[in-house]
């Protein structure tokens, strides 16, 4: 009994040495092709680096997975906006300071245009004239026509509002006639407030306009020559014209500078247009006359 248990533990282990070899094996074998593996993976990087191919193909699955990536939509998680193209010219920003300058200015021009438009409207009343269709250039030019006397032409041939280069100011029958010369008669009312020489605020947009025709005869005489009606005193009225049109001759030397030469005359009541015995006939014979001798 006791050698034939002997026998079969030595039996046990024999066994078991028999098969420790094939699982070393395995092991020796399986380090081997990891090994093995490695070692190719790192010479096939190296070659790949310091000899790439001339004309090198993606590989299999590269090609694969671009195909179905083409094939695939594409779904933007943001819409792009469409751009939309700046204005060439913007306009330039101002300060609140220049902002606030600028308001003022345009209202004051705003009242200044208003006040001119309410006094040729008070000169038409006058007048006994009405033209609220033409523009403010022509209504002053019809007033200054009939100032002179002379019949205006109808509304429709002396609406000049459609064009921007219409003069504010009344010419008499010479004022651009073969001689080329230049002869202004203005309304002293649309120029002075009162009985004063003070130029109204809204003046400068009509003398402005004579200005720029004054240009075009460098070097000459500007004959300026102011008119009163006759109320008051002869002298005060002479004193009053003269100081009129020497308000005007300021205004137009600050202008046009020192090329050109100045006669101011300030007739007063003495040289009337019509007679005085009526405020329209009064208000023809205030005037300021503008010439180039």
């Amino acid at each position: 009994m006791i050698q034939s248990a002997n026998s079969a533990d030595k039996t046990t282990s024999a066994s078991v040495r028999s098969q420790r070899p094939w699982f070393l094996v395995f092991i020796f074998r399986v380090l081997l092709l990891g090994v093995s593996g490695g070692l190719a993976l790192i010479l096939g990087i190296v070659l790949a680096t310091f000899y790439p191919r001339t004309n090198p193909e993606k590989p299999f699955f590269l090609k694969m997975a671009s195909h179905f990536e083409e094939q695939m939509p594409v779904v933007s998680p943001h819409t792009t906006p469409t751009s939309i193209p700046e204005p060439t010219g913007s306009p330039p920003q101002l300060t609140p300071v220049q902002r606030q300058q600028v308001q003022a200015q345009l209202t004051q021009l705003q009242g200044q245009l208003r006040s001119l438009s309410e006094g040729v409207a008070t000169l038409e009343v006058q007048l006994g004239s009405s033209r609220p269709n033409e523009s403010l250039e022509a209504r002053l030019q019809a007033i200054a026509l009939q100032l002179e006397g002379v019949q205006p032409p109808p509304e429709e041939a002396t609406s000049n509002g459609n064009n921007p280069n219409a003069t504010v100011m009344a010419a008499s029958s010479d004022s651009f006639g073969s001689s080329q010369t230049l002869k202004v008669t203005l309304p002293s009312d649309v120029l002075f407030e009162g009985n004063n020489s003070l130029l109204r605020p809204e003046a400068g947009l009509i003398l402005d306009k004579i200005i720029a025709d004054l240009r075009n005869y460098p070097s000459s005489t500007i004959r300026i020559a102011a008119h009163t009606d006759s109320q008051g005193e002869p002298e005060d009225n002479r004193e009053l014209s003269f100081r009129r049109a020497k308000a005007v001759e300021q205004y137009f030397a600050r202008a046009l500078g020192d090329d050109y030469r100045w006669l101011v005359v300030g007739y007063g009541e003495i040289r009337p247009l019509v007679a005085n015995d009526t405020d329209a006939n009064q208000q023809r014979n205030r005037r300021i006359e503008i010439s180039v001798e």
